[in-house]
């Protein structure tokens, strides 16, 4: 799982009543691809652009404790018009997005305690039936 579907993954159970508290992650398995664009230009400056794109979409502080969990701590606290901007800075948060994967571990409700596996990159999101809401 990258960490960029992370940033978007909430609780859905009843319990949670509609937070959109981050689900804490706890790593067993991580892996961390190479850059895919091997001074490749055109790759470069597709990976920059799309990472300038997600950044207004991006839960940041969501991004920095999942990044954190996975041992990477090269994120900035916040991020300043001058880094939104910066080739560099956007070249390496496509990396943190795209290429670090949860490939094994747990996912953690913040707010209910409520656990969901990650095993292989996929997480089990399944509920028990005394889990979902109650269409009236």
């Amino acid at each position: 799982m990258r960490l960029l579907t992370h940033n978007v993954l909430r609780n859905n159970t009843k319990a949670a009543n509609g937070s959109n508290t981050p689900l804490r992650i706890t790593a067993t398995e991580v892996r961390v691809d190479e850059p895919t664009s091997n001074n490749d230009p055109d790759a470069e400056r597709r990976e920059v652009e799309f990472a300038k794109n997600m950044l207004p979409a991006l839960n940041w502080d969501t991004l920095i404790e999942g990044a954190k969990s996975m041992g990477l701590d090269s994120l900035p606290p916040s991020v300043t018009p001058e880094l939104a901007n910066d080739e560099g800075f956007l070249r390496a948060l496509y990396h943190v997005l795209m290429d670090v994967h949860l490939v094994n571990g747990m996912l953690t409700c913040t707010e209910t305690g409520r656990e969901f596996a990650v095993t292989n990159g996929i997480a089990n999101f399944m509920l028990e039936e005394d889990e979902c809401e109650v269409p009236k």
